[in-house]
């Protein structure tokens, strides 16, 4: 029994490990990879227990905790997926904010740049009643310019007067791509009732199944939304806040208001 002890508890402690690797490179934590690199043939009654005790572990040492990501299909519902039906899961900090930020002072330049690049491109998102055309979304990226560490061609803000039409759009593919990729946004189907994330289908699109380099017909009817990832570091009331800073306003009751309008639902400081 104490030895069944012990390997439950290394198994959690290399869950952990993965799981903090994960994070580090930006990617999701997936069920699939956790039971090729971890788990290996762990039973499956025996995963949740595993997966619980590495969140302790993740809270007490790291001050972060696993959180899972909603399916492409619940996206647009936000419906949480259930525990025991998660495929993939994300770093969430627990600390208070005042911890956060001074981790966030502590972040790389090419860090703060790709935050700051998600956060600007999900607010034109938000305003938008959470969906914009895929061409149109690509001009809004065009003209704000997609930060070096993550545009191959010449085509940041600095370059952009010597780049030619066709690299700065593939450019601006290229960065909303990495987006798709990080699970920042997602690409839908618009539905045949209207716009708006309430008007598109409820199965969103695979981004790994959809060209990012280059329109064409696979555009036409597309839309972007948030991702999974968005939905879960980003909540309204801080985008409506993370707007008025951008654009020099006081978070006042009306403008939050006023933000919510556009975003398509009334803002609450418990969102």
């Amino acid at each position: 029994m104490e030895e069944e002890s012990q390997a439950s508890e290394r198994t959690a402690t290399d869950l952990v490990r993965y799981a903090l690797a994960c994070h580090a490179s930006g990617k999701p934590i997936r069920r699939e990879n956790l039971k090729t690199h971890v788990l290996g043939n762990t039973p499956t009654r025996n995963t949740r227990p595993l997966l619980d005790r590495a969140n302790t572990l993740l809270t007490q040492n790291f001050g972060l905790k696993m959180v899972a990501l909603p399916s492409h299909e619940k996206i647009l519902t936000n419906k949480a997926p259930a525990a025991t039906a998660a495929t993939k899961w994300v770093l969430q900090s627990t600390l208070p904010d005042a911890a956060r930020q001074r981790l966030e002072l502590a972040q790389t330049e090419d860090q703060q740049a790709i935050l700051g690049f998600a956060t600007t491109v999900l607010s034109l998102v938000f305003v938008s009643n959470m969906s914009v055309p895929v061409d149109q979304l690509v001009l809004y990226v065009r003209k704000l310019g997609p930060p070096q560490c993550i545009a191959t061609a010449a085509d940041t803000r600095e370059t952009a007067e010597y780049a030619s039409d066709a690299q700065m759009e593939s450019a601006a593919r290229e960065a909303i791509g990495y987006l798709l990729r990080q699970g920042y946004l997602d690409k839908v189907k618009l539905g045949a009732s209207g716009g708006g994330e309430h008007g598109a289908e409820t199965q969103a699109t695979q981004a790994s199944q959809l060209p990012t380099d280059g329109g064409d017909r696979h555009d036409e009817g597309m839309m972007y939304t948030w991702g999974p990832k968005a939905r879960i570091e980003f909540q309204p009331l801080d985008m409506a806040r993370f707007i008025a800073a951008a654009t020099g306003q006081e978070c006042s009751d009306e403008f939050v208001k006023t933000i919510g309008r556009a975003y398509g639902s009334n803002i609450t400081a418990s969102q």
